[in-house]
C-alpha cells in the first residue's frame, strides 16, 4: 500500500514523533510505500533515522507564527495558510498516489482541509491525547461569544471526524467517550518499539527513581519533587533522575534549590539511549494531570521496573494493575504519591516481583503485535468508507 502520514513537525525528540517514525519504518520494511508530510518543520532535521525508501516533504505552513500578528491579521493569515496547506497537500496526495492518508496529530484545526485535499482517498485520524482533556471545557469559560465560538468549533470538528474512515485512539476508555458522537472508532495502543531481550545487562543505580517526559505544566513534575521531598531525609541513598526538556525546566530547578534537593534530584537532557536509563532504575514515577496512554510506562515495564502513577483519567489505569505491575496513587494527592514511593522503597522483594509482572504485561505491546493491527486497518480501510 501507499501510505501518506501527516504530522505537524518531526523536529522534537518526543514520544509521538518517535512512535510515528517507528511505525513508518516498520511499514516500509514490510514492503509498503511511505511518505511523511510535515507542515511546520522548517529547517530542522528529523532526529530519528528514517528508512531510505521513505519519502519526506514539508509544506512550510508555519501556523505557530500567527501569534505575532494582530487579531485581524492573525485571522487573515490563518486562512491564507489553510489555503496553502490544502493546495500543497492535494498536489502531494495526487503525485504520491496515496491509498490512505493518515492525520497523525493536531487534526483539530486541519482535518477538514485534509479531507478536502484527499478527495475520495480514505483518511484516518490518530488521536494521541484524551477526549476529556480536549472536550471537557467546551463552552465552559470566557464570555458568551467565546463560548459559542468554542462550541461551534468543536461541533465542526466532530462533524468532520464522522467523515473519516476511522478515528484511532489509544485506550478503550477513551474510545467509549468518543462513541458518544460516532461509531467509526478503532483502539490501537502505541507500540513499545524496543522490547529488550536482556534487562540485567546494565547494573542498577541503587536507589534510583526515574521520570521521563516533557517539562510542561500537564506533566506536573513539581508534584514528584514535592512527594520525594517528604521522604528524602529518611532515605538518603535514594535519588530522582529526571529526563526531558520543556518550558518548565527553570521552575523545576528553582523548586529543587528551594527544597535543598540539589544533589538528590537531578535534571538531565533527553537521551536516545533511554532504555539504558530505565534499566539502571529501581522504579519510574508518573505524576501527570492527564495521560491519554503514556508510552514511557510501557517502555519502563518492558525493562522490568515497576511504575507508580497518579490514577488520572484514561491512560494509567489501563496500563498499571494496582499492586501487581505497579501502584496507582490517588489522583492529584501528593501525600499518597509519596507514600506509594516509600512503600516500594521499603519492599524490595515486592518491587522486584512487580517489575517481573510489568515486563510480562508489556509484551503485548511489542511492535509486531501492534503493527499487525495497523496493517489490518490499512488493508481494510475502504470498507469503512461511507
Amino acid at each position: 500500500m501507499r501510505i501518506l502520514i501527516i504530522h505537524r513537525s518531526f523536529a522534537l525528540v518526543g514520544g509521538a514523533e518517535r512512535v510515528i517514525i517507528d511505525k513508518a519504518n516498520y511499514l516500509a520494511n514490510s514492503g509498503h510505500q511511505l511518505m511523511l508530510v510535515s507542515y511546520e518543520q522548517g529547517q530542522h532535521t528529523v532526529p530519528y533515522e528514517l528508512q531510505t525508501s521513505i519519502e519526506y516533504r514539508d509544506l512550510n505552513c508555519r501556523f505557530f507564527t500567527l501569534s505575532k500578528y494582530s487579531p485581524m491579521m492573525r485571522l487573515w493569515n490563518f486562512f491564507r495558510l489553510r489555503s496553502q496547506f490544502r493546495r500543497s497537500l492535494r498536489n502531494i496526495v495526487t503525485s504520491f498516489r496515496a491509498d490512505v492518508v493518515v492525520m497523525a496529530s493536531d487534526w483539530q484545526t486541519l482535518i477538514d482541509v485534509v479531507l478536502d485535499a484527499s478527495g475520495n482517498i480514505p483518511v484516518i485520524a490518530e488521536f494521541h491525547n484524551a477526549y476529556d482533556y480536549v472536550m471537557r471545557n467546551i463552552g465552559a469559560s470566557g464570555g458568551k461569544m467565546r463560548q459559542k465560538m468554542t462550541q461551534l468549533y468543536y461541533w465542526y470538528t466532530l462533524k468532520n471526524l464522522k467523515r473519516c474512515a476511522r478515528l484511532v485512539v489509544l485506550t478503550n476508555a477513551d474510545a467509549n467517550n468518543w462513541r458518544r458522537h460516532f461509531s467509526n472508532i478503532e483502539v490501537i495502543p502505541n507500540p513499545v518499539t524496543i522490547y529488550p531481550d536482556v534487562i540485567d545487562d546494565i547494573p542498577k543505580d541503587k536507589g534510583r527513581i526515574i521520570f521521563v517526559g516533557r517539562f510542561n505544566r500537564e506533566k506536573r513534575i513539581d508534584r514528584l519533587i514535592d512527594a520525594f521531598s517528604m521522604i528524602a531525609e529518611k532515605y538518603p541513598e535514594w535519588h530522582v533522575d529526571i529526563f526531558g526538556e520543556g518550558n518548565e525546566k527553570q521552575n523545576l530547578l528553582d523548586q529543587i534549590a528551594r527544597l535543598a534537593l540539589d544533589n538528590r534530584v537531578v535534571i538531565h537532557e533527553p537521551t536516545k539511549a533511554i532504555y539504558d536509563e530505565y534499566k539502571r532504575s529501581e522504579m519510574l514515577v508518573l505524576c501527570s494531570e492527564h495521560e491519554a496512554y503514556s508510552l514511557v510506562l510501557v517502555e519502563a515495564m518492558s525493562c522490568g521496573i515497576p511504575c507508580i502513577s497518579f490514577d488520572c483519567p484514561i491512560g494509567p489505569r489501563e496500563l498499571i494493575r494496582d499492586g501487581v505491575t505497579g501502584l496507582l496513587a490517588l489522583n492529584g494527592n501528593v501525600e499518597d504519591l509519596s507514600s506509594k514511593i516509600e512503600w516500594l522503597i521499603n519492599n524490595d522483594l515486592e518491587r522486584r516481583a512487580m517489575g517481573i509482572k510489568a515486563r510480562q504485561f508489556s509484551a503485548k505491546f511489542k511492535l509486531p503485535v501492534i503493527m499487525s493491527l495497523w496493517e489490518n486497518l490499512y488493508v481494510n480501510v475502504n470498507k469503512y468508507m461511507s
